[in-house]
């Protein structure tokens, strides 16, 4: 026979136990309807009840294996990592917001420098065709002659 593994046998163990503390604490209540006590011994047996009523979650918790500082522990935890997600989130979103400000700075710098590379290219067209045409003019100051004077 194999046995459970470790969490099922930890539920096993806790449904059993709490059933069987809930059964202990109904036993008691149907023992005393049925037996009568005494008004001498009534304060001693309310006593034993709210002790017995009393100590139910600790004897739960122990039979379950949890305890209440594991618990708050576990509550202090979950409430430090939903703490850091706000801020990882927060984060997030103003790493979100530069990326698109970068974005935008690139567009309007890519406008800039296509606008500088346009001029550069129209002044070196500008350039290249006053110098061609200085260097077809002829001596007789004409672009196309029929004389045979040196060209400039």
């Amino acid at each position: 026979m194999q046995l459970p593994k470790n969490g099922v046998a930890k539920e096993i163990r806790s449904y059993v136990g709490s059933l069987f503390v809930f059964l202990f604490v109904i036993g008691i209540i149907v023992a005393l309807i049925k037996i009568p006590v005494l008004d001498t011994n009534k304060e001693v047996v309310m006593m034993l009840i709210g002790t017995v009523a009393a100590s139910i979650p600790v004897v739960i918790s122990s039979i379950t294996g949890t305890k209440p500082d594991d618990v708050n522990a576990l509550k202090g935890e979950v409430e430090k990592k939903n703490h850091q997600i706000e801020l990882l989130v927060q984060a997030k979103d103003r790493l979100e917001e530069m990326v698109i400000q970068l974005q935008k700075q690139m567009l309007d710098n890519q406008d800039d420098v296509m606008d500088k590379i346009i001029l550069k290219a129209a002044l070196d067209f500008d350039d290249r065709a006053t110098a061609n045409a200085v260097m077809k003019q002829c001596s007789c100051g004409k672009n196309k002659c029929s004389c045979k004077g040196k060209n400039i």
